[in-house]
């Protein structure tokens, strides 16, 4: 390293990536937690065994890229999470047989709902690089 040259500092997430992946983490941890008590919530949210560890899965990546991830990682857990998620609320919506267990109309709003939000988190990212360079 020469002299009056600093070290590159890794790219960090913006905040609205950074709330995406915490806020679906809690979201996620708090039903695979509430899956543990009872089948479904209000008759609105399915919560069998297999939906618990799903939503356990979820949570539990989304804590962990909010503590310890970069801004790749972020991006990705947003982009990827955000598509398999309205992917799968869309389909619960206009095809639920497709899908075991059955999902009930609360779970699908929310996948979809927090689907939708993890492309804003990663459309915030490429909003904030057209906006430098314009």
């Amino acid at each position: 390293m020469t002299e009056g040259t600093t070290p590159a500092q890794p790219l960090q997430p913006l905040p609205a990536e950074k709330s995406y992946a915490r806020a679906t983490g809690w979201i996620y941890l708090i039903l695979s937690g509430a899956g543990l008590f009872t089948n479904n919530l209000w008759h609105m949210i399915n919560l069998s065994g297999s939906m618990t560890m799903i939503h356990l899965a979820i949570g539990v990546t989304g804590l962990t890229v909010a503590r310890q991830g970069g801004a790749r990682a972020h991006r990705v857990y947003n982009i990827l999470l955000g598509f398999i998620l309205t992917t799968w609320g869309v389909t619960g919506t206009w095809a639920p047989t497709a899908l075991v267990p059955y999902p009930l109309p609360l779970e699908n709003a929310l996948h979809v709902l927090t689907g939708i939000w993890g492309f804003y988190g990663a459309g915030s990212v490429l909003w904030s690089r057209v906006s430098r360079k314009s």
